[in-house]
């Protein structure tokens, strides 16, 4: 049964945390906490899911209780309350972690590389799994696995209070992004970037403090910043976040085998489910907003492409170069990841 908890969990609760493997005949509770509400579609289409397919592929013999909208804990504590054993499960944003723990999940956030979310989602899979180069050398070394690679439509300037119709209009546009590379990209096309909480955004943009928002159309819809900004654009990949399902490894290794399966195919049915609703629910969003004449919508054409790429080429150099000198495979990672956006849905893993 899905038990959303409304109070706090409390670091405590993780000392005592089960130590041995557990028995398959066992009742297993699992603690599952993400920062999204609750009727946000990452939880309806992705967590949700999850936590029935689950309980459905364990016979009811794995319980999830869920702490969505930060109950757990915030969205920058939640690495360290599944590394500690506070929760079981938890959802993390990639750009809270990309610029320290996990720097190579900034491959997300090159710009011009993710146009498909489901591609998006296989190429995160490819390089996430034990043996691909971000397991290897970010997630394993910090005890880490993920369970479900929930990526979301590209980011562009999808909410404007200046109407773009090329390239140069993006020149001086005060846009709040997720930060990481994508906080370089605003400032290589010109921008100037700001980081900004949700209602912060509302407000300066009621205000005219910001004059756009880097973020997809449906999540522009869902927020209502089509109320205050009236144009966008669409057609290119500023950047890709996440929000991907973590446990720490010594958890994950402590369950039967079944109750690991049973979690690794309940992980993969939720991030297809999320992957498919999404790329539909963004091409809905995009038409809706312009047939309803709510917000103006430009494509960028391929002379705009052409110029983005030759101008934003740089992030992605510098990115690998700083990252390799560490000792980081940047390179490798990012050679995977493009592969596998290619490959065919059946192919994309690398342990194929």
């Amino acid at each position: 049964m899905l038990k959303r908890c409304c109070r706090p969990l409390l670091l405590a609760l993780c000392l005592g945390a089960t130590a041995g493997p557990l028995m398959a005949q066992d009742k297993i509770t699992l603690k599952l906490a993400t920062f999204l509400p609750p009727t946000h579609y990452g939880v309806t289409e992705g967590s949700d899911v999850f936590i029935k397919d689950v309980e459905e592929l364990t016979d009811g013999a794995v319980d999830i209780e869920f702490y969505p909208a930060e109950q757990a804990g915030k969205a920058r504590q939640l690495i360290e309350l599944v590394k500690f054993g506070a929760v079981d499960i938890a959802e993390i944003g990639t750009g809270y972690v990309s610029s320290g723990e996990l720097p190579l999940l900034g491959v997300l956030e090159v710009p011009g590389l993710v146009d498909s979310v489901c591609a998006g989602t296989r190429a995160s899979r490819a390089i996430g799994d034990p043996g691909g180069p971000l397991y290897e050398n970010d997630l394993k070394p910090a005890g880490l696995r993920v369970i479900s690679y929930y990526v979301y439509s590209p980011y562009g300037p999808a909410a404007s209070r200046r109407k773009i119709e090329s390239v140069d209009d993006l020149q001086g546009l005060k846009m709040r992004n997720a930060g990481g590379l994508m906080e370089l990209t605003v400032g290589k096309v010109g921008g100037v970037p700001m980081k900004l909480t949700s209602p912060e955004v509302t407000q300066s943009l009621q205000r005219g403090t910001l004059d756009a928002v880097m973020m997809s159309f449906a999540a522009v819809e869902s927020y209502g910043y089509d109320e205050y900004a009236h144009y966008g654009a669409t057609g290119y990949s500023m950047g890709t976040p996440g929000v991907f399902a973590m446990m720490s490894e010594s958890r994950y290794q402590s369950l039967p085998e079944d109750v690991r399966a049973a979690l690794d195919e309940a992980g993969k049915r939720a991030e297809e489910n999320f992957c498919a609703f999404s790329e539909k629910d963004e091409a809905r969003a995009i038409k809706d907003l312009q047939s309803s004449g709510r917000m103006e919508i430009y494509t960028w054409s391929d002379e705009d492409v052409a110029r983005l790429d030759t101008t934003l080429a740089s992030i992605s150099e510098d990115w690998t170069a700083q990252l390799d000198a560490r000792g980081k495979p940047a390179t490798e990672t990012l050679n995977m990841f493009k592969q596998a956006l290619e490959a065919p849905a059946d192919t994309a893993d690398p342990q194929q």
